[in-house]
């Protein structure tokens, strides 16, 4: 098993759960202290335990952890559920270039860069500089900036990348940029339109309706979490509900 190194960031899993860099030396939670840098030269899986007695099991992350747990959050973002909505529908995978407009938090912007990498591209446009300023870090901090291309630029004046795979468009105005997303796609290729409000949808298929697109569709996730236990089960009294529509339709 592969053994951590000071450059490592990993994933504390017990009563609760975070993901911190090992170079960090020591992480005061009000479990107790965790020296990280005992964990150098150890095999991930390993446990460790707090000054206040606490055991956690430290793990390697993945991207979700890394979005869940780590990643700053400044504008609404696109939830993990409709990340993953989104991959499935498009087939998204290695080697995809990706057009996205806004940027926002980054947190499409990165899962769809991990499941690009490493022959893909993703290049992502943000009008807004403190969003863009912030949703930077959060890309340099995932380790995964060599497959994002990130700009601070007004993305209504037209895409400067071609034959894309995959274009996503999660803004305000977003039915105004439908036209040259389908200059910037190549045959075959998708249109995603995150949208919060039904009225943006119907704006953004009557734009869809003049251009060459089939398989258009407008669906949303609801995500609900059973309790299981020996006794009985159920659903939670609570669950993910709506968050947005997503807008798919093909180029032809």
């Amino acid at each position: 098993m592969e053994k951590i190194k000071i450059t490592d960031k990993v994933l504390l899993l017990g009563k609760s759960d975070f993901l911190v860099d090992v170079a960090k030396g020591v992480f005061h939670t009000n479990h107790g202290t965790i020296k990280l840098s005992s964990l150098v030269g150890k095999k991930f899986g390993v446990n460790i335990k707090s000054s206040k007695g606490e055991s956690f099991s430290v793990l390697r992350p993945n991207i979700n952890d890394f979005l869940e747990k780590r990643l700053a959050r400044l504008p609404q973002i696109v939830s993990l559920k409709d990340c993953s909505l989104i991959a499935g529908y498009t087939g998204l995978s290695s080697g995809y270039r990706v057009i996205e407009a806004g940027t926002g938090s980054a947190f499409l912007t990165t899962f769809m860069a991990n499941l690009v990498k490493p022959d893909g591209k993703i290049f992502t446009y943000e009008l807004r500089t403190d969003f863009f300023n912030a949703a930077k870090k959060n890309i340099d901090d995932s380790g995964l900036s060599q497959w994002v291309d990130a700009k601070n630029r007004d993305i209504s004046k037209g895409f400067r990348e071609k034959d894309a795979d995959i274009v996503v468009l999660d803004m305000i105005g977003a039915e105004k940029i439908v036209s040259k997303a389908h200059k910037a796609l190549k045959s075959g290729g998708f249109l995603v339109v995150y949208s919060p409000y039904i009225e943006q949808v119907k704006s953004v298929c009557n734009k869809i309706e003049m251009e060459n697109f089939l398989d258009v569709r407008t669906t949303e996730c609801l995500v609900r979490d059973y309790k299981i236990t020996r006794d009985f089960s159920r659903p939670n009294t609570t669950m993910l509900s709506h968050t947005g529509y997503i807008t798919f339709a093909r180029k032809i």
